[in-house]
């Protein structure tokens, strides 16, 4: 069996990294990991609790070593957190180690998928005092020139279902290693 990179999945909240994450590695028949998932299961807190009690630094902190820690993996996905672009270092291992690939969806979809993301509302710390649409609006203005610069396989979630964007990774990551 051939060895690949490992495939990182980036984009901002609810743009389907998990989902589609997880039915990519079904498709591949690869490891699925999800580093905001790790983050948690060794903190033993969610994201939000550890944000509200320790700061954003440290969370970012534990981030950039959870992500560092998949050097050594291959034939995996990886779901990376929505801020893992803030930190020049990871982009450069992301870029080194595996294959990039970006989610996006505008601000509607994505703040409507939190909405009724309940499960993981209370898990998501938020970023500022605005209106939930106008956070994410600020926030994508600001992250998407990363998020395009990192990405080397773009695809829009707002217009293909998760089952559909794992078929175009599937697809598109052997030319990419090419």
């Amino acid at each position: 069996m051939e060895t690949i990179k490992p495939i990182f999945l980036i984009g901002y909240r609810c743009t389907g990294k998990s989902t589609t994450g997880k039915l990519l590695a079904a498709l591949l028949d690869s490891l699925f990991f999800d580093t905001d998932r790790i983050i948690e299961e060794r903190s033993k807190m969610s994201i939000a609790q550890m944000v509200n009690q320790r700061g954003w630094e440290y969370f970012r902190q534990k981030e950039r070593q959870t992500l560092l820690d998949t050097g050594s993996l291959a034939n995996c996905v990886i779901a990376t957190g929505g801020g893992i672009v803030l930190d020049p270092e990871n982009c450069r291992f992301i870029q080194s180690h595996g294959i990039c690939v970006w989610l996006y969806a505008d601000a509607d979809t994505i703040v409507n998928r939190l909405h009724s993301d309940h499960e993981n509302h209370e898990s998501r710390p938020r970023f500022s005092k605005d209106s939930l649409f106008q956070e994410t609006q600020k926030m994508l203005k600001f992250r998407s020139p990363l998020y395009q610069a990192l990405g080397q396989i773009k695809i829009d979630t707002g217009c293909h279902s998760p089952k559909e964007a794992a078929n175009i990774i599937k697809r598109r990551v052997s030319h990419v290693r090419q």
